[in-house]
């Protein structure tokens, strides 16, 4: 079993960055600095970095050498901060950390230099059919576009998405990205990890959904986005108090009650409603790891491991 430290990556990074990119040097600047921001792979306090979770998807297969998985974990690293750039562009995120002293126009030709940068990594570096390899991540990304679409629409107005509806935006719009990383490090066996992978995406997209309602640095609740504890919070609100928080939502003073409706999702038990679905979800998507790989026990245990400290 293959072992990669954060260090290797990170190593390979400014490696390919300084000496292997044709990237103009501002640009590769830029990049550095966006790579040490919180959730990526060169901040030490990250927990968890898309390129390392790749590394612990490679564990249950022996098919792949050091020389080619970490120039794929740069390159998920790098494509997944290209989304996330374009993700804060669309969601008009201004507070974002990624978002200082930099134009819109300038990280939008970051981000599409990171996704080039990306694909041309993986080109260099496929063991396996490129076409198939290509092909297989498109969908995943045309998925991924498809519901970010959906999500720039999907917002609380005079009627209100259900928990049904959120669920298949989440797993258009989140999951996706969490399938091309385990298909990516899979090869031929990725048809084993689509479920596992939409769990896993589900999970962290609950997660993060609760854990922003709180934020200030979000603007999901000023944007009325239907996430899951506004919709179960209007859920309570319309058995409870006759609506008040939907009618709170309209009001044109809206702004100045958002620590208010903060509060109020809170105490309605929507947060906790989607803490408890993220862990059951985890749990059906180690579950079925379990299933898939009996053999791979010390894969699975690192696995979790990992994912825990999500």
């Amino acid at each position: 079993m293959t072992y990669i430290a954060r260090k290797e990556i990170q190593s390979f990074i400014v490696y390919h960055l300084d000496n292997g990119s044709l990237i103009q040097e501002e640009i590769r600047e830029h990049i550095q600095i966006l790579l040490r921001c919180p959730g990526k792979v060169c901040n030490e306090h990250t927990h968890f970095s898309w390129s390392e979770f790749y590394t612990y998807i490679v564990r249950f297969h022996h098919c792949l050498q050091p020389n080619i998985i970490i120039p794929y974990a740069a390159a998920i690293e790098f494509l997944i901060l290209a989304t996330d750039l374009f993700d804060d562009i669309a969601d008009e995120e201004t507070k974002n950390i990624m978002r200082e002293n930099v134009t819109i126009g300038e990280i939008v030709t970051i981000a599409n230099a990171l996704f080039v940068e990306a694909i041309h990594l993986i080109a260099l570096h496929t063991p396996r059919n490129l076409k198939t390899e290509i092909c297989r991540m498109m969908k995943e990304l045309k998925e991924a576009c498809n519901g970010q679409w959906r999500d720039l629409h999907f917002t609380i107005s005079s009627s209100i998405p259900t928990e049904k509806q959120y669920f298949q935006l989440i797993s258009q719009k989140s999951s996706s990205l969490t399938r091309l990383v385990c298909q990516l490090g899979a090869g031929s066996l990725a048809y084993k990890w689509y479920d596992i992978a939409t769990y896993i995406g589900i999970s962290g997209q609950l997660r993060n959904d609760a854990k922003d309602i709180l934020c200030d640095k979000k603007s999901d609740l000023i944007r009325k986005k239907a996430t899951l504890p506004l919709i179960k919070a209007l859920e309570y609100s319309f058995t409870h108090d006759n609506g008040w928080l939907l009618e709170t939502l309209h009001s044109t003073d809206f702004p100045e009650h958002i620590s208010i409706i903060k509060n109020y999702i809170q105490k309605t038990g929507a947060l906790d409603y989607c803490f408890i679905l993220s862990d059951i979800f985890m749990k059906r998507a180690m579950k079925q790891i379990e299933d898939c790989f009996p053999t791979k026990r010390e894969a699975i245990h690192a696995l979790k491991t990992y994912l825990e400290s999500l």
